[in-house]
Protein backbone atom coordinates (compact mmCIF):
# COMPACT_ATOMS: atom_id res chain seq x y z
CA UNK A 1 0.00 0.00 0.00
CA UNK A 2 1.58 3.24 -1.14
CA UNK A 3 0.45 6.38 0.66
CA UNK A 4 2.62 8.88 -1.16
CA UNK A 5 5.44 8.88 -3.61
CA UNK A 6 8.58 10.88 -2.86
CA UNK A 7 11.46 11.45 -5.23
CA UNK A 8 14.80 11.90 -3.51
CA UNK A 9 17.96 13.15 -5.18
CA UNK A 10 21.16 11.19 -4.53
CA UNK A 11 22.44 14.14 -2.47
CA UNK A 12 19.31 14.10 -0.31
CA UNK A 13 19.57 10.35 0.10
CA UNK A 14 23.21 10.66 1.19
CA UNK A 15 22.28 13.36 3.70
CA UNK A 16 19.41 11.26 5.04
CA UNK A 17 21.67 8.23 5.44
CA UNK A 18 24.26 10.33 7.29
CA UNK A 19 21.59 11.64 9.61
CA UNK A 20 20.27 8.13 10.21
CA UNK A 21 23.76 6.96 11.19
CA UNK A 22 24.12 9.94 13.56
CA UNK A 23 20.86 8.98 15.28
CA UNK A 24 21.45 5.22 15.16
CA UNK A 25 24.97 5.14 16.62
CA UNK A 26 24.01 6.43 20.12
CA UNK A 27 21.05 4.03 20.21
CA UNK A 28 23.30 1.07 19.48
CA UNK A 29 25.73 2.21 22.18
CA UNK A 30 22.91 2.61 24.71
CA UNK A 31 21.68 -0.87 23.88
CA UNK A 32 25.16 -2.30 24.40
CA UNK A 33 25.46 -0.52 27.75
CA UNK A 34 22.07 -1.83 28.84
CA UNK A 35 22.98 -5.37 27.83
CA UNK A 36 26.26 -5.06 29.73
CA UNK A 37 24.44 -3.78 32.82
CA UNK A 38 21.58 -6.29 32.63
CA UNK A 39 23.10 -9.11 34.73
CA UNK A 40 23.96 -6.74 37.59
CA UNK A 41 20.50 -5.19 37.41
CA UNK A 42 18.85 -8.61 37.43
CA UNK A 43 20.89 -9.59 40.47
CA UNK A 44 19.92 -6.40 42.26
CA UNK A 45 16.25 -6.98 41.45
CA UNK A 46 16.44 -10.61 42.57
CA UNK A 47 17.91 -9.59 45.93
CA UNK A 48 15.23 -6.96 46.58
CA UNK A 49 12.38 -8.51 48.59
CA UNK A 50 8.89 -7.97 47.16
CA UNK A 51 7.04 -5.01 48.65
Amino acid sequence: MELFKVTVTPEQQAALQERLVEVWQPLVQMREQLLAAAPALRQRLAVTPPQ
